[in-house]
């Protein structure tokens, strides 16, 4: 067991980012839930646990570095593409009046009046 303990705390793979207990009693569980586990709110949080079945379990597995990695990846992904979406909103945005549409398309100018 003293192995097995020390081959899960040296390997990088092993350490997940959450963490399951179970108690004995509604109570424990109900304190545990509520009260403040460290002198520092932000690093430990405490709330019920879903419903076994709601847990997709292969995601417990990936390792904290790879969590960090994919959230840098979608952030700069979502700052691209709304920075890039806003290109034709504005385009589209400045023929919404009638005024915008002679000032890009002027040949359309005797169609409209």
């Amino acid at each position: 067991e003293a192995e097995a303990r020390q081959q899960v705390i040296t390997d990088p793979n092993a350490i997940m980012p959450a963490a399951f207990v179970s108690f004995k009693s509604r109570w424990g569980a109900a304190v545990c839930a509520q009260t403040q586990q460290s002198s520092n709110p932000t690093i430990w949080l405490t709330e019920w646990a879903p419903e076994p079945r709601d847990v997709y379990w292969n995601n417990l597995a990936i390792p904290f570095v790879e969590l960090a990695v994919r959230r840098l990846i979608i952030s700069v992904a979502v700052f691209f593409l709304t920075f890039f979406f806003m290109i034709p909103i504005a385009f589209v945005q400045s023929l919404a009046s009638i005024e915008g549409i002679e000032k890009v398309f002027p040949f359309l100018k005797p169609i409209i009046k």
